[in-house]
């Protein structure tokens, strides 16, 4: 009988015994392991680390936590599957049959118009759905590194001998001898598995009805790489498809120059043999979709801020602000601002419950920032659920930066997602209106 559990993100409460009673090989698989460790799992699809600009995974964060003997929960959303045992985190501010948040924060971040998603498939059908939707986007961080090649043997027949003759078919198709020679020979092709693989999945995305048309040329680009694909892919065949992803699965690309077009063989595999399998995909090792949500967070808050915000990126080391004055070292804030000197941090925290609440690690983290920065504020932005917060948390002894605390509220309950973006729109500007009235407050007494 299948097991089914629904939890959400930062939740602390979850009593360890209960849970690994009712759920003992998902437990034994998930507990107390890393994201990184996690990661390595072939049906375990993570987003958004393995796109080429995004941030490497916090090798430390764990999905499920052990915290005295309860579990914790952190900054990951998704499913994840194993045998008869279903478990899917949710956003917060979810209700039981609706991840509007997720969908909103995808959207906005990736460009992507989430609207004709099916209301009528399960949660975890819908997240799967959202795979496709990804699909873009994957692509075009592997085309970066230009078009996959590797070595296919092709055979010929014909007088232009240029490799190894191959007797038997030479025999079977040149008596009597006209002048034609059957050889194979080994070329350095774009037409192979991992550009098969990809064909594929086009022609599957775009057999779907509702999303189809929608997903692959939502924007220029999608659509020239997809003429890109179809275009070298000249012997796709509808049949070789079970071959096909026999060939991707049996021989995943390994090396780390092609890193962007082995997580596009993943996000691949996993959209075909859904269809394929169904939810029992390879019953025997855990399979599921995973979001980090403080990344979208992040990437949300930043297409709210006005546009002269610098938005440092760690893993690409741009934009960071330098510790010492004589040497090399450099930390990087979410986004700040060198005229209006304001820095500040997004954090998918819950930080509503206190005004003026905020953690050591946290607060030593605004302090070296606003020092560095000689900045006069600082901040978090954080989501909450029941209010809009605009709160001091205090002025900085010594330098005398002003610390506060911002939010954007989330919608709790909407009747549709219709309903829920028209309520966020509303709280956005909230909170677009309190950093503008703040940043001209501070121009004001320069």
């Amino acid at each position: 009988m299948e097991m089914k559990m629904r939890i959400t993100d930062n939740q602390h409460k979850i009593i360890k015994e209960d849970f690994v009673a009712e759920y003992p090989q998902i437990s034994q698989l998930l507990l107390d392991r890393t994201l990184d460790n996690l990661s390595q799992e072939d049906n375990i699809f993570i987003f958004p680390n393995d796109l080429e600009y995004s941030p490497d995974l916090d090798k430390d964060q764990k999905i499920l936590e052990t915290v005295n003997q309860k579990i914790k929960t952190g900054n990951v959303i998704g499913f994840l599957g194993y045998g008869q045992e279903r478990l899917t985190i949710s956003s917060r501010f979810s209700n039981e049959s609706d991840d509007y948040f997720l969908h909103y924060l995808l959207q906005k971040v990736l460009h992507i118009n989430l609207t004709s998603l099916d209301i009528a498939l399960s949660r975890e059908d819908r997240l799967y759905q959202l795979l496709m939707y990804l699909f873009p986007k994957y692509l075009q961080a592997a085309l970066r590194k230009g078009l996959y090649k590797e070595y296919q043997r092709f055979s010929y027949n014909d007088s232009h001998v240029k490799g190894v003759v191959d007797v038997g078919n030479h025999l079977k198709k040149n008596l009597p001898f006209i002048g034609n020679v059957a050889y194979t020979t080994r070329e350095f092709a774009f037409d192979n598995p991992m550009m098969q693989l990809i064909r594929h999945t086009i022609e599957f995305i775009k057999n779907q009805k509702s999303i189809g048309r929608e997903v692959l040329e939502n924007l220029s680009t999608s659509r020239e790489n997809v003429a890109e694909i179809v275009r070298v892919t000249s012997t796709y065949k509808l049949a070789n498809r079970a071959k096909i992803i026999r060939l991707n699965q049996t021989k995943p690309l390994r090396h780390a120059y092609f890193r962007e077009y082995r997580k596009l063989q993943e996000l691949c595999l996993m959209i075909l043999n859904r269809e394929k399998h169904g939810l029992g995909y390879q019953e025997k090792k855990i399979h599921g979709i995973l979001f980090d949500v403080a990344w979208l967070w992040e990437e949300y808050v930043y297409t709210l801020l006005p546009k002269d915000f610098t938005h440092p990126r760690n893993k690409d080391k741009t934009d960071g602000i330098s510790v010492f004055s004589d040497r090399e070292r450099k930390v990087f804030p979410d986004f700040y601002h060198q005229n209006h000197k304001i820095v500040l941090d997004a954090k998918y925290k819950k930080l509503e419950l206190t005004e003026k609440g905020i953690n050591r690690e946290d607060l030593f983290q605004m302090i070296s920032y606003s020092y560095i920065l000689k900045a006069e504020q600082a901040g978090l932005v954080f989501p909450s659920k029941e209010k809009v917060v605009d709160n001091e948390i205090g002025k900085l002894a010594g330098y005398g930066a002003l610390l506060k605390k911002w939010s954007i509220q989330v919608p709790g309950q909407a009747e549709s997602y219709k309903d829920f973006v028209r309520m966020i729109e509303s709280f956005e500007k909230v909170f677009i209106e309190n950093i503008d009235k703040d940043l001209k407050g501070k121009t004001n007494t320069v």
